[in-house]
């Protein structure tokens, strides 16, 4: 109840009042606004009864309300939506009259219900959304959208890859231990900055840990190494691990040995096992590190023998924070090399909120990348077109889909993070942290999604739409997947790692190999050869008058450093195999075979004429050989390699004012130049010139008018009898057939035995039946029919007697036969 009267006011709630007197004069207008915002302030959402104003009872009628959709009268309609919270991770509900509102601000997580978190996994996931950083402080949520709250580590990169990650705790700094005489009297709870689970997660996932534990000790024993007599160990001071266990071994040693570091090594102050335990008064230490990932962080301390504050007994210890190395979130991949190979993992209760996370990295265009499905609902995420990823799902209420359309290809064979969140209000999913896109949910009550099948990975449930590539840190709720741990088990077309077919290198002769990871393609067009992996030779028979000549198009090509390769055969002790040509300044670059059938190089580049002869052997012995000539070192040296002779290579005094470019080549020769009565008689392949590839611009289809060539004879492409490299086909692989469990036939045997005896019992009697009609159709009489036919043909001379004279014929008077 409000009231207003002259120089006062009066507010009860509740029957509670709350009055103010001040000089206050008002007076009502005509209309009283109940409930509806005025100037475009938020009105009043909720209930209202028993409505008075000036003392009068008011019933609201119909043409008093401005907006009749947005009230109803004589009934409270108003719905809870904040009532269980549906807010996750601590968020704050708010709600209208249509929907309700989380307000994630200080959570660290984000989304429409706060179920994503802002901080990333891993210090390995921060460097990968921070390149480039050395050290940092930084939150890690090691579960994702997962219970488990984030916590503070140092996470340091390396040039190498390395990436280490710091946990502290809050006794790094050295604490001196003093007046606790009894076996671990002392007992020193390590308190960390993460709790216990979060840490055994931490640890778990790393590829390996390991904490520094340093004791100093005056008078003090640490292990209280037992007399050779009485071997009984009972240390006086030792550590307790993750699970509650005392340990027998200090930093350095071995689990079991009961030794430190120095004990191990025999190396220890009076044979002891520990320096320590000496009991010397003079300050020792006994250090190392604690490396069994398995009994990390250390989680106790207890400490004794350090007497009382007057007999000068103590000790010093330093507990390190725990540091670990690797990532087993990104480690964990897996290759599809087979479109319809899947990996099965348990049903996954996605319910109303859920999120999926994984990376990948593939060349395929089109694919399912995760499928599962319920008797009605589903969830399918899969790459489109290349540049296009799409989730699409069903809660009962049609089929829903969110895509996200990048501006470059996501099957660039490079990877590629993926997050799918779906809940109460909408789905989303978000490529490579940044580009997303959003669905809301038909306004009303969400239902859960109900997934029946296994969570597939690789293709659908039934094996179709596959992807071939490679994934890696899949979770599901912020649970890593362990894909790589299924696919080591042995799985059809899925290996652990991410390899693909081109990492063996199966492109020869420099071709390029285009990842298909079920398959591979190579590129010959900067090869000077062709075929499915670059090893088909291109050559040409050459005769004596036979001359290939290529004029470079475009600006004529200056160099400081070539590469030529030229593959010949020849039984003929001289001849020019190629040649390079400058008509502009002059210079030129020969390669031909000398009169005595040694090789020969003769250049000009304009700072003096060189003829190098290779003179090791002969070339002229009909062999296939492959030359390689190159410059280098600012053309001061130049190189020939032979086969697989080792290369030999000549120096050059080229002075600094010397130019020893070549330049404006304009034309290569092949065979011979038209200078030349003879040419080179033989078989020429492989030539090549940087990126000039003469012989394989001649024979393609679309044939340069560039280059040209003329003979007397008919040119055509040769391999020079140069068969092709071939690999083995690869052994066929194929999906083994379903396994099917003895129990089960066992209990179909069982619920259908009647029935199957009933139809074997039928097939038994049409057995006997068909038998009894075969055996009476073979045992038929099978004897002579006689006819009357031949009848006194038997004492005939002769056949035309026996005409003449035969009981029938078309002479004699037919009777009917009867057969009874």
């Amino acid at each position: 109840m409000f009231t207003i009267d002259k120089d006062k006011m009066e507010l009860i709630v509740d029957d509670v009042p709350m009055k103010t007197t001040r000089l206050i004069n008002i007076v009502s207008g005509k209309y009283f606004l109940i409930g509806g915002g005025v100037y475009g302030s938020e009105g009043f959402l909720g209930c209202m009864r028993r409505i008075s104003v000036v003392g009068f009872r008011q019933k609201p009628k119909d043409e008093e309300i401005s907006d009749p959709s947005g009230v109803v009268l004589a009934a409270c309609q108003i719905m809870d939506r904040c009532n269980p919270n549906p807010c996750e991770h601590g968020g704050r509900c708010k709600q209208n009259s249509e929907e309700f509102f989380c307000d994630c601000a200080g959570t660290g997580y984000s989304g429409a219900v706060c179920h994503v978190s802002l901080n990333p996994v891993s210090c390995a996931a921060y460097g990968k959304q921070n390149p480039g950083a050395k050290r940092a402080e930084v939150y890690i949520d090691i579960d994702g959208s997962g219970p488990l709250a984030p916590f503070p580590v140092t996470c340091e990169f390396f040039n190498d890859g390395k990436v280490f990650s710091y946990l502290g705790h809050k006794h790094e700094q050295t604490t001196t231990v003093d007046g606790f005489e009894k076996r671990g009297s002392y007992v020193q709870n390590i308190i960390y900055d993460a709790g216990m689970e979060q840490i055994e997660i931490f640890v778990n996932r790393s590829s390996k840990c390991r904490q520094r534990i340093h004791y100093e000790c005056l008078k003090a024993k640490l292990f209280n190494t037992p007399s050779p007599e009485d071997q009984e160990f009972l240390p006086y001071t030792w550590w307790v691990s993750r699970n509650n266990q005392p340990m027998d071994y200090w930093g350095g040693s071995l689990p079991g040995s009961r030794k430190c570091e120095c004990g191990l090594m025999g190396q220890c102050v009076m044979g002891k096992w520990c320096n320590c335990d000496a009991g010397l008064e003079s300050w020792l230490f006994d250090s190392g590190e604690l490396t069994v990932k398995e009994h990390l962080p250390v989680r106790q301390l207890r400490i004794g023998d350090t007497g009382n504050p007057l007999d000068g007994k103590k000790s010093r210890y330093t507990l390190g924070p725990l540091l670990c190395e690797g990532d087993n979130v990104f480690d964990n991949v897996v290759t599809f090399r087979k479109a319809d190979a899947t990996i099965s993992l348990p049903r996954f209760d996605m319910a109303h909120s859920g999120d999926i996370y994984f990376e990948f990295k593939t060349t395929t265009r089109d694919g399912c990348l995760i499928h599962a499905k319920g008797s009605s609902d589903y969830i399918k995420v899969s790459i489109v077109g290349g540049m296009q990823l799409q989730f699409q799902y069903q809660a009962g209420a049609g089929p829903m889909s969110v895509s996200v359309e990048t501006a470059y290809l996501l099957n660039d064979d490079k990877w590629h993070s993926v997050l799918v969140e779906r809940n109460r209000k909408e789905a989303r999913m978000m490529i490579d942290g940044g580009r997303k896109a959003v669905v809301r949910e038909p306004s009303g009550p969400v239902r859960a999604i109900h997934l029946d099948s296994d969570f597939v990975v690789g293709a659908t449930v039934d094996y179709r739409d596959g992807y071939v590539g490679c994934m890696r840190a899949l979770m599901l709720n912020g649970v890593l997947q362990d894909l790589r741990g299924r696919a080591e088990k042995g799985l059809y077309g899925v290996h652990a790692g991410c390899m693909g077919k081109c990492q063996s290198n199966p492109c020869l002769n420099n071709g390029t190999c285009y990842e298909g990871y079920s398959k591979y393609e190579c590129d010959c067009r900067w090869t000077a050869f062709k075929g499915p992996i670059c090893a088909d030779e291109i050559g040409i028979k050459m005769l004596t008058d036979t001359m290939v000549k290529y004029e470079i198009p475009g600006t004529y090509k200056s160099t400081i450093a070539e590469k030529i390769r030229v593959g010949f055969t020849t039984t003929n002790p001289r001849g020019f195999l190629m040649g390079l040509y400058s008509n502009i300044t002059g210079e030129y670059l020969t390669l031909a075979i000398s009169n005595s059938g040694h090789l020969k190089v003769t250049f000009d580049f304009g700072f003096e004429r060189h003829e190098k002869v290779y003179s090791k052997r002969t070339f002229h012995e009909g062999q296939n050989h492959d030359v390689k000539l190159y410059r280098s070192d600012g053309g001061r040296k130049l190189t020939m390699q032979v086969d697989n002779y080792e290369p030999v290579t000549w120096t050059f005094d080229v002075k600094g004012s010397a130019d020893a470019q070549f330049n404006n080549i304009q034309y290569v020769y092949i065979g011979k130049n038209e200078s030349m009565a003879e040419g080179f008689v033989g078989c020429v392949s492989r030539v090549e010139f940087d990126d000039i590839y003469p012989l394989k611009f001649y024979f393609q289809v679309d044939r340069p008018a560039s280059i040209t060539a003329e003979s007397t004879s008919t040119i055509f492409e040769d391999y020079c009898g140069i068969e092709p490299i071939r690999y083995p086909e690869e052994e066929t692989e194929t999906r083994p057939p379903p396994e099917i469990s003895e129990d089960i036939l066992m209990e179909l045997y069982s619920d259908n035995s009647a029935v199957l005896g009933g139809v074997l019992a039928i097939l038994f009697i049409a057995l006997l039946c068909m038998g009894f009609l075969i055996g009476r159709y073979m045992a038929r009489h099978k004897g002579d029919y006689r006819t009357h036919e031949a009848d006194g043909a038997d004492a005939a001379p002769d056949a035309d007697w026996a005409v003449q004279h035969s009981m029938t014929g078309h002479q004699v008077k037919k009777n009917m036969e009867m057969y009874i």
